[in-house]
């Protein structure tokens, strides 16, 4: 039996002390090459992998390819080709191009590659703990090693969770894996997330039996965690994961939706939570991008003027009408072509009662918005909620995972999927929907700045419990389209909108395994997506498409649409001034605009 010491996780940004590298050449080998000795013989450097892992993890899941995905969920809108945007808002839907040599292969890879790379760290050290024998003290002499052992799981069980969220098929590899000798073969979706439950299982429970457990292998040492907050994140993951697991309403009727209710009640602010933490967060590192919110930060740019006044601008990536019409159910779902031209978007204002319009700044600067490239993509809102004078990075600010908000919305989603309506009312209307607050903190930049008052409204509707299905999906629609935007990585409303056959016809429900991958090992490419695949596997058929969705539940006047498509329901229940928009090697302005 082997025994290290083990120090404190205490890893990252003494300069020099280890180097991050994301996996963008696709490998299921740990972009971080450690050797076995190092691994072993060197508790500080253990330690360092671990938080590698993390980093790996959580720069994928707020990696700006989300933008991209929150794009298939009519989050933002934009007709650029920079880092092919347009192509995941244009109407009809595209089909998806994961080859190599598309506009921007990274949507495929930087998943692929970043939640990979988390599992090869975490098999590193559930082998050499499970098979190896090894033992973990810390300075104090205490045996740590199912504290790390915990984290390791936890790791693992979050990388295969995203695989089986994002992709269709992905790797399911595990400690007794071995690079070289073994044949690494892609597995369905469903397999990635029920080896994500076990893991995260298994974090729980060891977390649970240890009296010394804390959480501290995130980027930023200076974040920790007790079990207590560990378990509630964990369990809160766990329901975000077995939950999204669906990509049609039947597959989320087949769902084992008691097990989701269970995790959700012990998560972030759920009746059974260990803990009073709101808000899973990690905060940033330097000011130059080593950790920091990359999804929020190119969802939000601002060009070509400021936040208000003469000279305004817009955002790079506007709030789609979407977002609007779920606070205004008369607001359109297609903008008006003849408000749309190259110097205005002239569409008037919403006339929503609902306070969070404050969250998104109004403007008639089409930005970036090119009428030829289809007008109905037009927006004139940007979100001044998650406005930060262009700059995400200040050490103040942080990196938001999970919310408590998000894991009510989930709890409730599963009563009612229980058959339990007054109850998912009632949990409803404790969320920001009704009374109640998103737990975020930090103060938000927009409100430290005083671009707006208050980040944390509420909306202030009521339900009873005798709402129709139709009702409640539109309840649950709004808060992840309003609230929880930006507040959980990529992307909490595709994985909602696709097993409710809320997206629009013809969106990818699932990514394809990234082309680069295949040539790598001699298999064809396929892809999702685009309407004249509807219904097919991975493609949206738009069943109960949110453009149709005001009029279902009964809440529009008159909404244009573009399309006739029957409503498809659950199972019957019972019952501030200008700035500088200078930007430097991450700037928004290379590439077709």
């Amino acid at each position: 039996m082997k025994t290290f010491n083990f120090k404190s996780l205490v890893l990252l940004l003494v300069a020099g002390s280890v180097t991050f590298v994301s996996c963008a050449d696709l490998s299921v080998q740990n972009v971080n090459e450690p050797t076995r000795e190092v691994v072993e013989g060197n508790a500080e450097n253990q330690t360092k992998l671990l938080a590698g892992g993390f980093y790996d993890l959580t720069t994928a899941i707020v990696s700006n390819s989300g933008v991209n995905i929150n794009m298939l969920a009519d989050q933002n809108t934009s007709t650029n080709n920079f880092n092919a945007y347009w192509d995941y808002t244009d109407e009809p839907r595209r089909r998806l191009n994961p080859t190599p040599s598309s506009n921007n292969p990274d949507v495929f890879t930087d998943f692929f590659g970043g939640f990979n790379s988390s599992v090869a760290t975490a098999n590193i050290f559930i082998n050499n703990i499970v098979n190896e024998g090894q033992t973990v003290t810390n300075p104090a002499g205490d045996d740590v090693t199912d504290d790390i052992l915990a984290q390791a799981y936890f790791l693992r069980g979050l990388a295969y969770g995203y695989l089986g969220l994002m992709y269709d098929q992905a790797y399911l590899i595990d400690e007794n894996f071995v690079v070289g000798e073994d044949e690494p073969s892609f597995v369905p979706y469903a397999d990635l997330i029920a080896g994500a439950k076990a893991d995260l299982d298994q974090a729980i429970s060891l977390a649970a039996g240890s009296s010394t457990f804390t959480f501290n292998s995130m980027p930023n040492p200076v974040d920790s965690w007790d079990a207590d907050e560990f378990i509630d994140i964990a369990n809160s993951f766990a329901a975000r994961i077995l939950a999204g697991q669906a990509r049609t309403a039947a597959e989320r009727d087949q769902l084992d939706w008691a097990t989701i209710r269970g995790y959700a009640e012990k998560g972030l602010g759920g009746p059974d939570a260990r803990s009073s933490l709101g808000v899973f967060k990690n905060q940033n590192i330097g000011s130059s991008g080593e950790f920091a919110n990359y999804l929020a930060d190119w969802s939000n740019f601002v060009v070509a003027g400021g936040f208000s006044g003469a000279g305004q601008g817009h955002g790079y990536n506007p709030t789609d009408v979407k977002v609007i019409h779920m606070m205004d159910p008369n607001y359109p779902v297609e903008y008006p072509e003849s408000e749309a031209s190259g110097s205005s978007a002239s569409l008037a204002a919403s006339d929503t009662q609902d306070p969070r319009i404050d969250y998104f700044q109004y403007t008639t600067n089409p930005g970036f918005l090119n009428p030829a490239r289809n007008a109905r993509l037009y927006s004139n809102y940007f979100s001044a909620r998650n406005f930060a004078e262009n700059d995400w990075w200040p050490a103040e600010n942080s990196v938001i995972f999970f919310t408590d908000t998000e894991n009510l919305l989930l709890l409730a989603e599963a009563q009612l999927l229980t058959d339990s309506p007054v109850l998912a009312a009632q949990t409803i209307n404790s969320t920001p929907s009704g009374d109640g607050e998103t737990t975020l903190g930090f103060t938000f930049p927009a409100e430290r700045l005083g671009y707006i008052e208050d980040a944390t409204l509420s909306g202030g509707y009521t339900m009873d419990g005798t709402e129709s299905v139709a009702e409640f999906q539109w309840a649950l629609l709004r808060e992840y389209s309003v609230e929880i935007h930006l507040l959980g990585g990529t992307s909490p409303q595709w994985f909602l909108m696709r097993r409710h056959d809320m997206l629009q016809v013809g969106t990818a429900t699932m990514l394809p395994v990234p082309g680069s991958e295949l040539e790598i090992r001699g298999l064809d490419g396929y892809t999702f997506g685009g309407p004249d695949f509807a219904g097919d596997v991975g493609t949206s058929d738009g069943a109960n498409s949110w453009k149709n969705l005001a009029q279902a539940a009964g809440l529009a006047k008159s909404v244009a649409k573009t399309s006739d498509v029957s409503y498809s329901p659950l199972q019957p229940d019972n019952g501030r001034s200008d700035i500088d928009n200078t930007r430097t090697a991450r700037n928004k302005g290379a590439g077709d605009h």
